[in-house]
């Protein structure tokens, strides 16, 4: 070592200094690094504060509506107190109805009367014919169920059981002088309508007897794709005779209906018995039918469930059938009409939709 030059050996000591400069440079930058790089790391934790702040801020608002519950509460204690003053109230009349209700000019009275007619309006018209005494002598049959002298029926008609295609309107009048008109108008809707299009026109008038309808006169028009068709029929009656729009005539024997009339004399005739003979002619031939009585059943329509009496026509196998359903608690009008096919099916079906009745 001693042989070495002094510069070499300044060299080298320059050498170990520098390392040991550079080694405690590292070192220092390395604590720094740790030190400060946790410091950088801090800011995006201190932004996640402002939204506890916002959170908080809510807090006022719900302070200031709890502090008018308290007036809340006292305005609702004395609405308590006056819905509790009331009751006692009712009780204090009552005492004083027993004394009012013997007089005859309070009002009471007069609401009492009032309601009566409302209540019973086809009772006391179906024992008006009753109270004629000319009836119990002569021994003439008395209506069960008066017509009213207005009325207005309207039907939903289907091809089948459910598939709708048309609309029917029954128009009723009777007149002060006994006579009266019925029309049954009916035309097809929707698809139906469109593809296979049908209008017909039925006219019925003559009289209200004591045994219910007389018919006059009656009509049919119908319109179709391959053209109009009209028929007529006469009734006359002074000469028992049953004259058709063809030239045909035939006898006419008593309680002979047309085509919509009889719907409207069933409730005419005695329904307490168990068949019921009727002739019907739709202006081409007269024909004799005979209906069974059924029991009452409900039967459903778009004015809700209705109480009905249905009639069944007594038809052979092979033959076309009837049925109709009476309204119990309409006067004993045609509420359904069901038409049955050679093959036993049902061919179409008419079902209530309106009914309108006046007796003014």
């Amino acid at each position: 070592m001693n042989d070495l030059p002094k510069k070499y050996v300044l060299s080298l000591s320059e050498r170990h200094a520098g390392r040991i400069f550079l080694a405690i440079g590292l070192s220092l930058l390395a604590h720094a690094i740790a030190l400060f790089v946790p410091s950088i790391k801090l800011p995006p934790r201190e932004t996640q504060l402002p939204p506890l702040i916002a959170r908080l801020e809510p807090l006022p608002g719900i302070a200031a509506r709890t502090a008018p519950s308290p007036a809340s509460i006292k305005q609702k204690k004395p609405a308590k107190k006056e819905k509790s003053k009331p009751q006692p109230a009712p009780l204090q009349p009552e005492p004083v109805v027993p004394e009012t209700v013997a007089e005859p000019d309070v009002q009471p009275d007069e609401e009492i009367r009032a309601e009566e007619p409302q209540i019973a309006p086809e009772a006391q018209l179906a024992d008006e014919p009753a109270l004629k005494t000319g009836d119990e002598v002569m021994g003439e049959a008395v209506p069960a169920h008066p017509l009213p002298k207005r009325a207005q029926l309207t039907f939903i008609a289907y091809k089948g059981a459910d598939f709708e295609i048309g609309e029917a309107r029954h128009r009723l009048e009777v007149n002060d002088d006994s006579s009266y008109t019925l029309s049954v108008d009916m035309h097809t809707t929707g698809l139906a309508g469109i593809f296979k299009p049908f209008e017909s026109n039925q006219q019925s008038s003559g009289v209200v007897a004591r045994q219910g309808l007389r018919p006059g006169k009656y009509s049919e028009t119908k319109k179709t794709a391959k053209g109009k068709e009209t028929v007529e029929a006469e009734f006359a009656w002074e000469r028992q005779t049953l004259v058709f729009s063809s030239g045909n005539a035939t006898p006419l024997p008593d309680q002979t209906q047309d085509s919509i009339s009889f719907l409207y004399q069933f409730p005419q005739l005695p329904l307490g018995e168990s068949v019921i003979s009727i002739y019907i002619s739709n202006g081409k031939k007269l024909e004799r039918y005979e209906f069974t009585v059924g029991e009452g059943e409900e039967i459903q329509t778009r004015l809700g469930k209705l109480r009905t009496l249905p009639l069944r026509k007594i038809h052979a196998r092979g033959e076309e059938g009837l049925d109709i359903w009476l309204g119990t608690e309409y006067r004993m009008l045609p509420v359904k009409i069901r038409q049955i096919d050679r093959t036993g099916q049902t061919a179409g079906e008419m079902v209530i939709s309106e009914i309108r009745v006046a007796d003014e």
